[in-house]
């Protein structure tokens, strides 16, 4: 049978045929807990071939047991699980990068902090979830000095969770027909020959190669490798060595001319560094955010610890605003005495109605950066909007600095990036509860629903923030 089947496009009696095959290999217990499309993935690994596929998904059932891979704290719309990377433009979880949340352990940030930078970044032309790794900016020689193999092993079972149980299932669901792979871009710019020679961590890289082909077959529908330098031709012969044929047939290796991302990638959905025009400027880091590459700050757990503000706001009364002045060059936001406790501001026009008090006026090019970090106790999410008015003004129109977006703090402490006009004047910034059409994350029910939300947070020029915690300055491109 395999001989005849084309497994990229098998005939639904096909498709059958090899499930039912290798169904009557399995025991109960095995079957009950494997979907069709899990049978099918396994097949097709090892070429339809039923004895060995018998064995490979065995050894993988018992895995998932032995490691109780399903009670992983794996994000998903209806628990307050911390993403384990960056993600944008996804429903089922809001737009995020890792910060120090409860659930996010000190291992994973400092395995966070030698990795230059991974992100599922929207969707391809068919509707797959993309993945792109910026490896070349990886710290190579730190990765073992911050995680042992089997952490960073770990690591990327969490990764691949999260892809399987909350990306594809949100894919499927808008694409109408099940998608069940992602496609990945690993961009090597910036890597060197002593990165691509360090033999702990190439060890280490091989240890996860090797557990993903088994533990997560066909995961993958194609992977770019992008910018790779001359040099990447010998390291890859030895990775290579460490793939299966048909894995192997799914990789592109590219150079600096990449253009066939876009075959692929639509343009919107591509960061402008890999030949896109997608920017995601609404987040720190952009697309991609990279601590070695030191496009945004990399705060401490401490810098959520204590924020400066805290308010109780609730499904009632979902609604706060904070006011600071914003003075221009070094002086930056001043906070005010207090925030206007239940100052509605531009935000309390209803999404309906015209919004002629808010005008999307272009920011003047002069501008200051400033950052809010929040967090909630619970919650289902909360909208963010952010205005400036000129100082002395006694018109209600205001310039949108940062249009309304749905963040979800209940899981971890959001950073917020803003750019103010550098003039003399205020800044509003406007938190409310999301609204039924907001988001996947269910609605709490009548007695959850009395409960308040805690919302802490702190307003920070970037001057500010960078002195308060000793770090360098942000490299934007």
């Amino acid at each position: 049978m395999g001989a005849s089947v084309d497994v990229d496009n098998p005939t639904r009696a096909q498709w059958a045929a090899a499930i039912e095959q290798l169904r009557d290999k399995l025991s109960d217990e095995v079957n009950s807990y494997c979907s069709d499309l899990d049978v099918w993935r396994f097949s097709v690994a090892r070429q339809l071939d039923t004895e060995k596929a018998a064995v490979m998904i065995n050894a993988w059932y018992e895995w998932r047991k032995q490691a109780n891979v399903d009670e992983l704290a794996v994000a998903q719309p209806d628990n307050e699980n911390p993403v384990p990377c960056a993600v944008r433009g996804y429903g089922a979880v809001a737009d995020a990068n890792v910060t120090a949340g409860i659930g996010v352990d000190d291992a994973q940030l400092r395995l966070t902090r030698t990795l230059g930078g991974g992100c599922w970044h929207k969707r391809d032309r068919d509707g797959r979830p993309v993945y792109i790794e910026r490896a070349g900016r990886h710290i190579i020689k730190d990765i073992p000095k911050t995680s042992s193999t089997s952490g960073l092993v770990e690591f990327h079972v969490l990764l691949q969770e999260f892809l399987t149980r909350t990306l594809l299932p949100e894919c499927s669901q808008l694409a109408e027909q099940t998608v069940w792979q992602q496609v990945v871009v690993i961009d090597l710019a910036g890597v060197s020959l002593v990165a691509l020679s360090h033999i702990p961590a190439l060890n280490m890289l091989r240890e996860m190669l090797v557990r993903d082909q088994m533990l997560y077959p066909e995961r993958m529908y194609r992977t770019y490798v992008v910018n790779a330098p001359p040099v990447f031709v010998t390291a890859w012969k030895m990775i290579r060595s460490w793939l299966d044929p048909r894995v192997i047939s799914k990789i592109r290796i590219l150079g600096k001319d990449h253009a066939e991302l876009l075959d692929q990638i639509p343009a919107h959905n591509l960061p402008s560094f890999l030949g896109g025009s997608c920017k995601c400027s609404h987040m720190p880091g952009g697309c991609v955010p990279s601590v070695p590459l030191g496009n945004y700050p990399d705060l401490p757990r401490s810098a959520y610890a204590h924020l400066r503000h805290q308010v109780l706001i609730s499904y009632t009364e979902p609604r706060h605003s904070f006011v600071c002045e914003t003075m221009p060059v070094s002086n930056g936001p001043t906070p005010m005495s207090s925030p206007l406790m239940g100052y509605a501001g531009w935000l309390g026009i209803k999404r309906d109605s015209p919004r002629s008090s808010a005008p999307t006026s272009p920011v003047p090019m002069r501008t200051q950066h400033v950052f809010v970090r929040f967090s909630t106790d619970r919650g289902r999410g909360m909208v963010v909007e952010v205005l400036w008015q000129p100082l002395g003004s006694d018109s209600d129109d205001g310039i949108l600095v940062y249009p309304e977006a749905l963040f979800e703090p209940q899981r971890a402490p959001v950073l917020l990036e803003l750019e103010a006009p550098n003039r003399a004047g205020q800044l509003v910034v406007n938190w409310r509860v999301a609204n039924f059409d907001e988001g996947q994350a269910p609605f709490p029910r009548p007695e959850e629903a009395q409960i308040p939300i805690q919302l802490e947070y702190s307003v920070d020029t970037e001057d500010e923030l960078l002195t308060a915690f000793s770090l360098p300055p942000i490299k934007r491109s």
